[in-house]
């Protein structure tokens, strides 16, 4: 009983979820329970969409890689941009947390192309905003982020731009000036947002302490970024922040604190085989070793990041190989959507003729024995009524996939087209209605006429 209860909860929180233009992050073992317990692709979406995030910032790409087909699989076989711009935008934060770039703004970009709301033009804009930012096109970044900040006024989506433009304001060197941006975003975290998000805050006030040289603060901040990324499992956010802060400490002295720090941080890299995260951890452990004297432990460190530098860049042709290989991935079920989506029509076509001729057929009937029986013209315009709805309705079968396209899934205007298409039909209808009953009631009588006449010819002979 209570695991129904559990998975009631969970699935009503799904249906508001879908009710708004963005997704609730649902820890791993509930997005599993979605999954399994989904009733419609749209629910299964949403599990798959909260067990990507937990892939990807964990550090397991391939199992993100292998959700993010599932998604794509979902989107295009129901057609839905939507689904289609969330799939490439979770695609490129992956890139993101694996510090591909270049791959991350093209998803980034592919996201617009299928983004028809604002939230979600706004949201890949700000996006690509912050990649720029990251890799020092600061300027270019704002832009972006300003672009998205004018496009949409979602709540959640006003906080990320905060925290994106206190990022551009920081490589402005700009610490005031993000300080206000962030310090917006850090007074509305009461309500829920992504845990990754916080993270980025976090860091991004300990850097703009850093920038203003208050030390103190700047300890706070990236104290509680590094314990944010440890409670969520952030193991991306978690290396490069923590990297980011022993590099802080070595710069101002304090070799005994980086020094466990960034030996902490090696374990992490390792174990997750982030190459990128030991280069940048070995740099400091050369520095601290060498501030030491300890000329064989920097000579080691020197060696490994030297190293892994080199792996870095082995890493990077790798993931452009796996990039591109997922690119034709996700090219292959374009191609094999197609097909299904030309399938389908064909099947509706071919419903649709079908339904005509069986139209056409029974008025041909309906005439036909007509000649043989005598009809009254209360069936007549029983008949009559039923032949209207049945042509409606095949018009608006017929018909509601084009009044979608052009009235923009707008209830209202398809509402409108409906009824003046009832407009057309009521008076043709009754003007064949007047047409028939005069014709058929005509036609009753002629035939009453013929068998009376019948009848007495047979009665005279009978009794002449």
């Amino acid at each position: 009983m209570k695991k129904f209860f559990l998975t009631v909860t969970v699935l009503l929180l799904v249906t508001s979820v879908f009710s708004q233009q963005f997704y609730h992050y649902l820890s791993a073992d509930s997005a599993r329970g979605i999954i399994v317990n989904a009733k419609t692709p749209e629910e299964k979406f949403t599990g798959y969409f909260s067990l990507d995030r937990y892939y990807y910032t964990t550090g397991q790409y391939d199992s993100s890689r292998l959700i993010q087909l599932e998604m794509y699989n979902i989107a295009k076989e129901l057609n839905k941009d939507s689904l289609l711009a969330t799939t490439h935008h979770a695609i490129g934060n992956m890139l993101v947390h694996k510090s591909d770039y270049n791959f991350a703004l093209s998803s980034y970009f592919k996201a617009l192309e299928y983004a028809k709301d604002d939230f979600r033009r706004a949201r890949a804009y700000a996006a690509a905003g912050y990649v720029y930012v990251l890799t020092g096109n600061a300027e270019l970044g704002y832009n972006y982020v300003k672009k998205a900040d004018s496009i949409s006024n979602n709540i959640y989506l006003k906080r990320v731009i905060n925290i994106f433009s206190g990022a551009a304001f920081n490589s402005f060197k700009k610490p005031d000036s993000a300080l206000v941006y962030l310090k917006n975003a850090e007074t509305d975290l009461q309500s829920e947002v992504d845990p990754t998000m916080i993270s980025v805050l976090l860091g991004q006030l300990a850097i703009s302490y850093e920038l203003k040289e208050e030390d103190d603060l700047a300890d706070v901040y990236y104290k509680k970024t590094l314990a944010w990324c440890k409670k969520e499992k952030l193991v991306s956010s978690y290396i490069r922040n923590a990297n980011r802060y022993g590099a802080y400490l070595v710069n101002r002295g304090d070799y005994k604190v980086a020094k466990s720090l960034s030996l902490e941080i090696l374990t992490v890299a390792r174990q997750t085989i982030s190459n990128d995260g030991i280069s940048n951890v070995a740099e400091n452990l050369k520095k601290i070793y060498s501030n030491e004297n300890n000329k064989d432990s920097a000579f080691y460190y020197a060696e490994m990041q030297i190293a892994y530098k080199d792996s870095v860049s082995n890493q990077k042709r790798i993931a452009e190989f796996q990039n591109i290989t997922f690119a034709q991935q996700l090219r292959d079920i374009d191609e094999l959507s197609k097909v299904n989506v030309a399938a389908r029509q064909r099947k509706q076509n071919l419903q649709y003729i079908f339904i005509a001729l069986g139209i056409i057929t029974l008025i041909i009937l309906y005439l036909l024995l007509s000649r043989s029986f005598i009809t009254n013209t209360k069936m007549i315009e029983f008949f009559g009524v039923i032949a209207l709805l049945i042509v409606f309705e095949f018009l608006n079968l017929l018909l509601h996939p084009y009044l979608e396209k052009w009235t923009n899934h707008s209830p209202s205007l398809m509402l409108l087209a409906l009824v003046c298409i009832a407009a057309l039909l009521v008076p043709l209808h009754h003007k064949l209605e007047k047409w028939t009953t005069a014709k058929l009631v005509e036609k009753n009588k002629k035939i009453r006429l013929a068998a009376a006449k019948k009848t007495i010819a047979q009665l005279e002979k009978n009794y002449p």
